[in-house]
């Protein structure tokens, strides 16, 4: 096996060691029975990015694209309801829910039935999962501003962003050996964001924010 196989399996490794990573969240929910300072965003849009990933995957007949975003999809639907089971603002929720289903079936029905050209609508297709790469890399970030008020890094999983960061790099590397941008470009910018997210753990460490009431602050 060269070294760009190898590459390749680390990467795919590496991707459904990540999906597992929302376990940890979850079992932080179910054991203090509320969803606070934990975001829905991160949920929600890596069961989005999975579903188009399985599209693309079942387009170009990748079966490694097709095995991890199966798994993706269905562990991050697990965790959406878990999260749904335990969080108090689901009007919010909803909404969030509501905005995910739309990034969802539109480019599904693009390319299902506005688009005939086959290789147009795979192109296309890909550039939206590319973005949406991004969008998972990035969605962890989604509560820096709580964050940076609190001055704690309760609201930010270590090991997911380490794992996205892991993820991020293996893939950015494996895009360049097999001279493949649109593989290279989300990872690489994904690994950036990751670089992010440790400067903030690196400034407020790992300290839970301080509580002076009995009831938690949710955040939606």
């Amino acid at each position: 096996m060269d070294w760009v196989s190898t590459l390749s399996v680390l990467a795919t490794v590496t991707s459904f060691a990540t999906q597992f990573v929302g376990l940890e969240i979850c079992f932080r929910i179910v054991q203090r029975g509320s969803s606070s300072d934990v975001s829905p965003t991160p949920f929600v849009i890596f069961f989005v990015s999975a579903c188009v990933w399985l599209k693309y995957g079942l387009m170009m007949s990748i079966s490694n694209v097709v095995l991890t975003s199966s798994l993706g999809a269905v562990l991050q639907f697990l965790y959406i309801c878990v999260y749904y089971l335990y969080t108090t603002k689901r009007h919010s929720f909803h909404r969030l829910c509501v905005l995910g289903v739309g990034i969802l079936f539109l480019p599904l029905c693009y390319v299902n039935y506005y688009e005939y050209q086959p290789d147009l609508a795979t192109r296309n297709l890909g550039l939206y999962c590319c973005a949406l790469s991004i969008l998972c890399y990035a969605s962890p970030l989604a509560t820096v501003a709580d964050v940076i008020k609190s001055q704690s890094t309760e609201s930010i999983s270590f090991p997911l962003c380490f794992m996205n960061f892991l993820c991020a790099v293996e893939w950015a590397l494996y895009g360049i050996a097999i001279n493949d941008q649109y593989v290279t470009f989300p990872n690489a910018l994904g690994g950036l964001l990751g670089l992010i997210q440790f400067i903030l753990f690196g400034l407020y460490g790992f300290k839970k924010r301080s509580r002076h009431k009995v009831v938690p602050v949710t955040q939606a």
